[in-house]
């Protein structure tokens, strides 16, 4: 607070301040008292008044300050009410006792949500273990009947264990952090494990799937690394065009490795390319045919590679294909600094 504001917001008390000291000088000046002696009392009187207002002022600046400071980071100020000096006014403690009070009350709301939060993953977690045996039960009758109809079936259940899936590291994804592992892997080996994992729906739809001969070693989670491949492969089989092709490449950049999956289906839409990361976002690819888009797979992605300090961008080209590239650590984790004309991208 500025002496000026200060000064400004108690106006009518200098005013009536003044008023007093003028009607003393006039009632002393007509009792005949000399010049000198109304002086020395008008001086008093003035420091009666100004003395206070100065401490005052002092006390209201300080506190001001510390609020000011606090208003400048969203971080610090959730601290402010354990950080305020007692004030001497009484304003002060008034505004000290209702920041105390609403960072107790916004403590109380977090530590509840968070207990939700928790109890509804573990929900969802125990949900999709109990789930995971009719399904394969559902499989291994299928394998006992062979035919049409049980590959139907089979397929339906594959997209079925898709869904689940995202359940889960939808739900894991809030606290990814408690999850996953870092450690060193070969990118060239989570590819094919991706691959394998997506075989019965790439074979089906007739896909040709080019693997560059190469290897790199990176750190991060091979499991959920696993699962943003498999998004991406899904998305490629589910939006495929004419001999489908879908293509892998590996290149070093700086302190990470640049992979790219590429197919050769319809591409995306320029309107639609920069809010496909968006949550429930499908375009107009998604909502084309009887098999509607979720719009949370790439999502996902791009939720869980910040988590693990992954990057992740698309490009594409209506009616050449899209590709997706990751940038992975491979030196030690951390994460990825934006390679040269990233931010654009994304």
């Amino acid at each position: 607070m500025s002496l000026a504001r200060y000064l400004r917001d108690r106006r009518a008390l200098l005013l009536g301040m003044g008023t007093g000291m003028a009607s003393t000088g006039a009632v002393l000046a007509a009792l005949w008292i000399s010049w000198q002696a109304i002086a020395f009392v008008e001086v008093i009187l003035a420091l009666s008044f100004l003395i206070p207002l100065g401490l005052d002022w002092a006390a209201r600046r300080r506190l001001c300050r510390q609020v000011e400071e606090a208003l400048e980071s969203s971080e610090s100020l959730w601290l402010l009410p354990n950080a305020l000096e007692e004030p001497a006014f009484r304003e002060g403690e008034l505004l000290r006792e209702g920041l105390v009070r609403v960072a107790r009350d916004r403590a109380d709301q977090i530590a509840d949500a968070r207990r939700e939060n928790r109890e509804y993953r573990e929900y969802v977690e125990t949900w999709v273990h109990e789930i995971k045996t009719p399904l394969a039960s559902a499989r291994l009758l299928l394998a006992n009947h062979p035919g049409p109809l049980a590959e139907e079936l089979e397929e339906e259940l594959f997209r079925l264990d898709g869904y689940v899936e995202q359940a889960l590291y939808y739900a894991r994804s809030g606290s990814a952090e408690q999850d996953y592992l870092i450690r060193e892997l070969s990118l060239a080996g989570t590819v094919r494990s991706a691959l394998r994992r997506y075989a019965r729906p790439l074979i089906a739809a007739g896909f040709r799937v080019e693997l560059e001969d190469w290897d790199a070693a990176v750190y991060t989670d091979p499991k959920w690394l696993e699962f943003i491949l498999g998004q991406i492969i899904a998305n490629a089989v589910a939006y495929r065009g004419e001999r489908p092709v879908l293509s892998f490449t590996c290149a070093q950049e700086g302190e990470a490795v640049r992979l790219t999956v590429s197919d050769n289906g319809p591409g995306i839409p320029a309107e639609d390319l920069p809010r496909i990361f968006e949550k429930g976002f499908t375009g107009r690819n998604g909502r084309k045919g009887a098999k509607r888009s979720t719009g949370l797979g790439l999502y996902l992605c791009r939720k869980l590679c910040r988590k693990l300090g992954l990057e992740i961008t698309a490009a594409s080209t209506p009616g050449a294909g899209t590709e997706i590239t990751l940038w992975i650590p491979r030196g030690e984790f951390s994460r990825v600094a934006h390679p040269q004309g990233l931010e654009d991208r994304l």
